[in-house]
């Protein structure tokens, strides 16, 4: 009897620690009318699970990730028409659904029965790239931050030793958005495309990274170390009514430690970023950790992901699933090395 309940525990416990079971791509006809609608007063998301469309019905309006939902199953009839056979806020037993689209194929509306929603497009989708209104003092912004003397607190505690990601972490690649444009300010916070961290976490990404190779995924950097002074610039540059979406440059931000890093994955074999569940830095519901939109596929890349990271150490983030820290930077000074000096 001991022997069987010991057998049981290393199994349980073999499944706690196993990931979610891989998934395939969708057509791309599906994967275009996936996302969210609106109207009639309400909103619900269109999903792909497991090879079928579901709709989930979000009951809760302080739910920003959608995870207090109702979840409906679509049975297709044919292109673009499905039905739907359960009773639910926004229609009876079973209703007729039909998606249409746009000349580039992607889904614009969703009809239930009688009722016409709007497909209300994610920063990303549909050439929708999410962009803060320009700020038209840049370049004074930029020699401010560079000028501005860092908070003689945030200076004390310990220094981590920055190393290099690029020559220290296997088969990792780079896509440092903050070094150039291609970020939701369309401007770069800093002048270099270096990525540094702390040698500690350095040493956790090498266990990731070969923990990721097994699987045939690589390691993709899309932020490391930041100095104070691009933070404070990323602070200055925020429109006044979204200053609270980032720390102040008094408080300083968890990347000044060298402790944080945020990454995503790509392929191995063919060197291509993998199409995750939202963009970097994106401000949509699809950000969250555990939002149920998307793909199975998109779903299953997010989780593995943070499922590798915490096992060698990391802490996730609710709100940025691309978002890792190691330990929660207490103790530790907020830096201000410039990149440039880093070699």
């Amino acid at each position: 009897m001991r022997k069987l309940c010991l057998c049981f525990l290393v199994l349980l416990l073999g499944i706690m620690n196993a990931t979610v079971v891989s998934a395939k791509p969708v057509p791309r006809d599906i994967s275009y009318i996936l996302g969210l609608y609106y109207g009639e007063g309400s909103r619900f998301l269109i999903r792909e699970n497991d090879g079928n469309l579901e709709l989930l019905y979000n009951y809760d309006s302080e739910s920003r990730d959608f995870s207090h939902s109702n979840t409906f199953p679509l049975k297709k009839e044919h292109f673009d028409s499905y039905t739907i056979n359960e009773a639910g806020p926004v229609l009876s037993a079973e209703e007729a659904v039909r998606f249409e689209r746009n000349a580039q194929g992607q889904g614009i509306t969703c009809s239930i029965g009688g009722k016409r929603f709007s497909r209300f497009f994610y920063p990303g989708q549909n050439n929708n790239a999410f962009r803060f209104p320009a700020a038209a003092n840049y370049d004074a912004l930029v020699k401010e931050a560079a000028a501005a003397v860092e908070p003689a607190n945030l200076q004390q505690g310990q220094a981590v030793q920055l190393v290099n990601l690029l020559t220290t972490v296997p088969q990792v690649k780079l896509d440092l958005r903050y070094a150039s444009a291609n970020n939701c300010f369309g401007k770069p916070l800093y002048p270099v495309a270096k990525a540094y961290a702390g040698a500690n976490v350095a040493a956790a990404l090498t266990k990731v990274a070969h923990s990721l190779a097994q699987d045939g995924y690589g390691l993709l950097i899309w932020e490391a170390y930041r100095p104070w002074s691009a933070s404070k610039l990323a602070y200055d540059l925020l429109p006044a009514a979204n200053k609270n979406m980032l720390a102040s440059p008094a408080q300083g931000d968890i990347h000044n430690t060298g402790l944080a890093v945020d990454v995503s994955l790509y392929d191995l074999k063919t060197g291509a970023p993998l199409t995750m569940i939202s963009d970097y830095d994106e401000i949509s519901p699809r950000q969250y950790s555990k939002f149920p939109g998307g793909t199975t596929e998109q779903r299953y890349l997010r989780d593995y992901l943070q499922h590798v990271m915490r096992q060698n150490g990391f802490t996730t983030s609710a709100m940025e699933w691309w978002h890792f820290t190691l330990g929660d930077g207490t103790g530790f000074s907020r830096l201000n090395q410039p990149l440039t000096s880093l070699s």
